[in-house]
């Protein structure tokens, strides 16, 4: 059977017609997705409800014929409102500070001034404009809460889960919502430990330093970069183990072959530095205040024992600020041990040898002398001091390096944080004048370790007196050359107070010496030259806490305030001066016991001494010390 083809030219059949089509509108009628709203408005903010403009009127405020009324600064989520945020925050800082310093330092009459302006003034402006504060302008506490950024329970945020910073640096507050997950409350998102400060926000770390590869404790480098800053600015000026700028230049290396910088010299400055910082992240035990820094000290003493003695620069250094760790926590004996391993390391590298005063200077760079010359300093002075603390005679240790070879070198200084401070400026550290004035006082803390020496053999009184003289008028000359009172109200940097705090400090122990009751004539001599050191102390130690406060004392006022309280404290009934000079160091013995365990220690001895003997102390001393804030926890 033969198949045909079919014809493919024959036309296929007409297609029945279609309905008629609808030409579509310009414009979509589709159903779009409802965009989510980043604010409400002030009307539906204030009912806690939800909102559903912008754009346009919403509906609740439609429905209820209510004014709707946006405010895109009160979006949390904006970039505009953090900024916002911080300087509301600032303000309320800065007027806070101001407004405590007046008090702190305003008699009775200005005091009342002030409270009178507060109760009376129906604006925060008007009251910062009273008392002279650079924040002029303040939102309505029953507005928009400025606090709101950092405590929002109805959106919590989330910290980020990149990187190693805390949520307290400033530098992971966002500026976009795109970088901030939001979720409905189920609960707090951020612990009470994690939440942001005002500190913190504020703050910005002088060096910015990583945590890795110097400490195990630690891969924060925001908490790292806070204590070096703290550290440098309140502790190193008056001690001066280490060259600031090597550490600081070969720790941003992260080298870990350096000369100048190591684990175990990094995890000794840390551990030394967190008696400064309020962080919590700084707390071994949250319970307890002295332990802070604590898991940096056992670092460092790991690291020691690891290293089986090795002699070299950052041993010796990491040792000496163990020493003083160890010191201000009440393990005085456990210091000088640290401190005899320092010495008997600086011995075997020709830090404390004569002999190395010939060696050529062409064997050794000029940055590797400079470094040297100011840890053998550094070893001098620690060991003159803890020395006569203890009333012990060790080997006299003089350096073996002239104290000229540490350079004139020298750096800003400025309060760190800032928040400490409302405005100042950058100064001179005054770095190489201090350790030539720590050098002239080590040489007489030498004479008398020698003194203390001649008592021990039982030299007669009268001779310790005559061999007291020439130590003594050292002093005085000292205290003529160096900045007076007056010169230091106009130029109170922290470290040039402390020398002469220290030059006093050493005329009050030197009459200790001598101080005997068999010998009434010269005892009463020997307290005069006491008090009037402690009365100028005090002196000096009101200009500090004026410029200062009392948040961040140098660990080196620590020994001169407890000596001054302790002479003192019998002499209340002499005179008005002397009561308010004792008011003064009790300001400052309660300010420094709540950071070190020893001072704390001292208080509650003295506190406990004028129990017993039913002294009479100053009202205002009387509050400093029975303050149950600052017994809290003392044993912990």
């Amino acid at each position: 059977m033969i198949m045909s083809h079919p014809d493919n030219t024959k036309s296929l059949p007409a297609l029945a017609p279609g309905p008629p089509r609808i030409s579509a509108p310009h414009t979509s009628t589709g159903v779009s997705r409802p965009k989510k709203n980043s604010t409400a408005c002030l009307a539906c903010k204030a009912a806690k409800r939800k909102c559903s403009g912008p754009p346009g009127k919403c509906k609740a405020c439609s429905a209820s014929n209510l004014e709707c009324l946006f405010d895109p600064s009160r979006d949390l989520r904006r970039k505009v409102a953090v900024k916002r945020t911080i300087q509301e925050l600032t303000d309320h800082k800065d007027l806070l500070n101001v407004l405590l310093d007046t008090i702190r330092s305003a008699d009775q009459f200005d005091c009342d001034k002030v409270v009178g302006i507060i109760r009376n003034s129906v604006s925060k402006e008007e009251v910062a404009r009273v008392l002279g504060s650079p924040a002029t302008k303040f939102e309505d506490s029953h507005g928009a809460n400025a606090l709101a950024i950092l405590d929002d329970q109805d959106y919590p945020v989330e910290p980020l889960k990149t990187g190693t910073r805390r949520a307290s640096d400033p530098r992971h507050i966002t500026s976009s919502p795109e970088e901030i997950h939001v979720e409905f409350p189920q609960q707090p998102a951020v612990s009470s430990y994690a939440r942001i400060t005002l500190e913190s926000l504020c703050d910005i770390p002088l060096f910015e330093v990583q945590a890795k590869p110097w400490t195990q404790v630690t891969d924060d480098d925001y908490l790292v970069s806070h204590l070096v800053s703290l550290y440098f600015t309140w502790d190193h000026p008056c001690s001066q183990f280490l060259d600031q700028g090597a550490f600081i230049a070969h720790m941003r290396r992260g080298n870990l072959n350096s000369e100048f910088c190591a684990p175990i010299l990094v995890n000794s400055l840390l551990s030394m530095a967190s008696a400064y910082s309020d962080s919590p992240d700084v707390l071994s035990n949250p319970g307890n205040a002295f332990s802070r820094g604590r898991s940096f000290f056992c670092e460092a003493e790991r690291l020691w024992k690891a290293e089986k003695g090795r002699a070299n620069l950052t041993n010796i250094q990491a040792l000496l600020l163990m020493c003083c760790v160890l010191k201000f926590q009440g393990q005085v004996q456990q210091g000088w041990l640290m401190l005899r391993q320092a010495v008997r390391l600086a011995e075997e590298m020709g830090l404390l040898d004569v002999s190395t005063l010939s060696r050529p200077k062409n064997k050794m760079l000029p940055e590797i002398e400079r470094v040297r010359t100011i840890t053998a300093w550094g070893i001098s002075h620690l060991s003159s001091e803890l020395s006569l603390e203890l009333q012990w005679v060790p080997a006299i240790v003089y350096p073996a390096l002239d104290i000229k070879l540490c350079g004139d070198q020298d750096f800003d200084w400025t309060p760190y944080p800032r928040s400490n401070q409302i405005t100042y400026d950058k100064r001179p550290a005054c770095l190489p004048g201090v350790r030539e004035g720590m050098a002239q006082i080590t040489k007489v803390l030498i004479d008398v370790q020698n003194l203390i020496f001649q008592k021990g053999r039982g030299t007669a009184f009268e001779e310790l007196w005559r061999q007291a003289e020439g130590p003594f008028d050292r002093l005085t000359a000292w205290l003529g050359r160096w900045p007076q009172v007056i010169e230091l109200e106009r130029e109170p940097i922290p470290q040039v107070l402390l020398m002469r705090v220290k030059c006093l400090h050493t005329i009050m122990s030197l009459f200790d010496i001598l101080n005997d009751p068999r010998q009434p004539r010269l005892l009463q001599q020997a307290w005069y030259y006491q008090i009037n050191a402690a009365e100028e102390m005090a002196q000096c130690l009101r200009i500090y806490r004026e410029s200062y406060g009392l948040k961040h004392i140098p660990s080196q006022m620590v020994d001169a305030t407890q000596t001054g309280l302790r002479i003192l404290a019998c002499q209340l009934d002499d005179s008005d001066e002397l009561r308010q000079a004792f008011v003064e160091l009790s300001r400052f013995g309660t300010a420094l016991s709540k950071r070190f365990k020893r001072t704390a220690d001292k208080i509650h001895e003295i506190r406990a001494q004028t129990l017993s003997q039913n002294l009479k102390l100053p009202s205002e001393a009387v509050a400093l010390f029975d303050d149950p804030e600052h017994w809290e926890g003392r044993e912990a």
